[in-house]
């Protein structure tokens, strides 16, 4: 029985297009992975209007210092494994929503609270670097220089839960 070797052609033309085709897979991979973290992606749900206007009318949106939180920065945690983890858990959660949900009956309220339980200290920290500023009242000092102790087991959420998603 003859063997049917590759000829060095069809090796080459079987690797390149594996090539291609991993290259490929993973740059479309990279640009929805990017592109799924911006603000303009997060708001193209008609669930996240409200969020998005309390959003704008907060701080972490318009400040002194022009700087702009985007919604991934506050709501996916740090480090890659967490944050691909939160993106395809969270992504199909909220497509899954997004299909049964009626926009007139969500409960935002609920949404902001269960967001805020999820939303870990390093995300804040990797902005606020900072936690011990000059203009810090006297209890935000106490407050802020046990967080940095270790003597407190709570979120910074749990004293500045008010600051970005609420009717103003």
């Amino acid at each position: 029985m003859p063997s049917h070797r590759p000829t060095k052609k069809q090796i080459a033309i079987i690797s390149m297009t594996t090539f291609l085709f991993i290259t490929g897979s993973y740059l479309a991979t990279m640009w929805s992975y990017q592109y799924s973290s911006t603000t303009e992606f997060c708001i193209s749900c008609h669930e996240m209007v409200e969020p998005y206007e309390q959003y704008k009318a907060s701080v972490h949106y318009s400040n002194k210092h022009g700087v702009v939180a985007e919604c991934a920065d506050c709501h996916f945690p740090v480090g890659s494994f967490n944050k691909w983890y939160t993106k395809i858990t969270q992504g199909a959660k909220d497509s899954f929503m997004h299909l049964i949900l009626d926009p007139d009956e969500i409960d935002h309220e609920k949404w902001r609270y269960a967001a805020v339980k999820k939303i870990k200290s390093e995300s804040c920290q990797q902005c606020h670097k900072n936690l011990l500023p000059p203009e810090l009242s006297k209890g935000g000092l106490i407050a802020h220089r046990a967080f940095l102790k270790g003597e407190v087991n709570q979120t910074c959420l749990y004293c500045h839960e008010n600051l970005v998603h609420v009717s103003r």
